[in-house]
């Protein structure tokens, strides 16, 4: 029951190298399944783009997944102990989220809290958790978002090791209730060992 673009997984054995003869409407996402930090993400808007982004995804593993293109807000929640934090969003000065964006510095500009009504964000966390425990994300996680103009929210993925740099996103969005970084990962170490117990 959770929001998520229509989408498909390819193995790279059953690769098709055609998005029409797949069904999927352009433009289209095309990215590795179990990846980090966007790497091998490729943004498809025309048919002869789409071999090539298939080639660059599958040079990072065998199992991608191709979804439908969103247009939107991207926002990410994080989760911990099945309780989401803030809400902070993500506004890249250029093109996409992507490797080169969440990494050069004042490339992205990150808000948080986000500025949102709060029937919207009351919504994006309840998505978050509710991803979390659907996927049996028990720790931590953090999980990226997409908000339309329309207001309709999707789910894009569940980042099960996000970035813990001082300024990664998840000790940003802990730092907006009062948890300092030491806090945090006294708190996800506690959460661990609980488990156990």
């Amino acid at each position: 029951g959770i929001p998520t673009p229509q989408g498909i997984s390819m193995k790279k054995e059953n690769r098709k190298d055609s998005a029409k003869e797949l069904g999927l409407k352009l433009p289209c996402v095309v990215k590795p399944c179990c990846g980090g930090s966007s790497i091998g993400v490729t943004i498809v808007r025309t048919e002869d783009e789409f071999k090539s982004a298939l080639d660059e995804a599958f040079k990072w593993e065998d199992n991608l997944i191709i979804e439908e293109y969103v247009e939107g807000r991207e926002f990410s929640v994080g989760v911990i102990d099945y309780k989401a934090l803030p809400i902070i969003e993500i506004a890249p000065i250029q093109g996409f989220y992507d490797y080169k964006n969440k990494y050069k510095a004042g490339a992205t500009k990150e808000t948080c809290p986000a500025v949102l009504p709060k029937d919207v964000s009351e919504r994006m966390q309840r998505w978050a958790e509710k991803a979390c425990e659907s996927a049996g994300v028990t720790t931590y996680a953090r999980v990226d978002q997409l908000l339309t103009e329309d207001g309709d929210i999707y789910c894009l993925e569940i980042n099960t090791l996000p970035g813990m740099t001082g300024t990664s996103l998840l000790p940003q969005e802990a730092a907006a209730v009062g948890i300092s970084y030491d806090e945090l990962t006294e708190k996800i170490i506690e959460i661990s060992l609980r488990r156990y117990e």
